[in-house]
């Protein structure tokens, strides 16, 4: 039988950037690609938990056009971004399953009714947003809609990614955050939000530091995670300008120059070693472009 396969190219994100808590993000250099097999034939059903995030995308990117989808669909990937540590693999998969569905049936949702329904499947659009349209992202819901504006970036930085050995549930990572919080709390992160904004925009990377602080997620998220402070110390001693947990975690993202890049690396997966943990370090850029569709097949199966 013939089958239409798919495949998308997704960016890695790191959201929250510090104080911008579920509304900035930011699309990272480092890829998945994934493959969408569409059939008018029922196909074998997959186990794997990305694969099926991906078909739940396809199934309610189907619904949004109004239409039934085939019979038969399977997924694979062929790069993975692991999943539980914060670079926004819940979103590389949804934005995938969204553009292979809207690709495979003509494009009859435009690329905003794309990122609603990915931002939607995943509850906010501060992963979907930069993994669609690549960059650093503002992202905001209105009333059942995504408001998003991107933001220039400086071309000179470099983005360092630790990435625990050891995941962070996005569930877990909520839990242990508050019902509510005071005015002065929600001051001190509108500030920061807003001034890391700015200071991308402006290439004043020395009032990133600043701009990273917050009270919102971070202190809490520390209580799951024991070395985050000793890592975010250690990579600003080492010459990076901002440091923060990337979406829920467990990675921990920094910005660095070309020169700072490694020894930056280096100090944050000492001090995760010291901590009797294990991980991996990625140097990576900001991806200035989001997911494209990399190739369509005519197969048989």
């Amino acid at each position: 039988m013939d089958a239409v396969a798919v495949t998308v190219r997704v960016p890695a994100t790191s959201a929250n950037l510090g104080a911008g808590f579920d509304s900035l993000g930011l699309a990272l250099d480092l890829f998945a690609e994934i493959t969408v097999t569409f059939s008018e034939e029922e196909l074998p059903p997959t186990e794997d938990v990305g694969e099926k995030m991906v078909l739940t995308a396809v199934r309610s990117a189907y619904a949004r056009m109004g239409k039934t989808p085939p019979a038969g669909m399977q997924a694979r990937y062929t790069v993975s971004i692991p999943l539980g540590r914060g670079l926004g693999a819940s979103a590389v998969a949804r934005v995938a399953g969204v553009l292979a569905a809207n690709e495979k049936e003509g494009h009859p949702l435009d690329p905003e009714a794309c990122m609603v329904v990915a931002s939607d499947l995943e509850g906010h659009g501060d992963n979907a947003c930069p993994a669609l349209f690549g960059g650093l992202q503002v992202c905001v819901e209105r009333e059942g809609e995504y408001v998003r504006a991107p933001v220039r970036v400086p071309n000179n930085i470099h983005v360092v990614v630790l990435i625990p050995d050891s995941s962070m549930s996005t569930r877990d990572a909520r839990k242990v955050l508050p019902d509510s919080y005071s005015r002065t709390d929600a001051v001190f992160n509108i500030g920061r939000a807003a001034l890391f904004v700015a200071a991308m925009a402006s290439g004043k990377l020395e009032a990133l530091d600043e701009a990273t602080q917050d009270r919102l997620h971070q202190p809490y998220r520390a209580q799951i995670f024991p070395p985050l402070t000793d890592i975010f110390n250690a990579a600003k001693q080492s010459g990076a300008y901002a440091v923060w947990l990337s979406g829920a975690g467990s990675s921990i993202a920094a910005v660095t120059t070309d020169e700072t890049a490694r020894d930056v690396a280096t100090a944050m997966l000492e001090t995760l070693k010291a901590a009797d943990m294990g991980g991996r370090t990625i140097i990576t850029r900001v991806a200035p472009h989001g997911a494209e569709i990399a190739k369509v097949e005519l197969i048989s199966l």
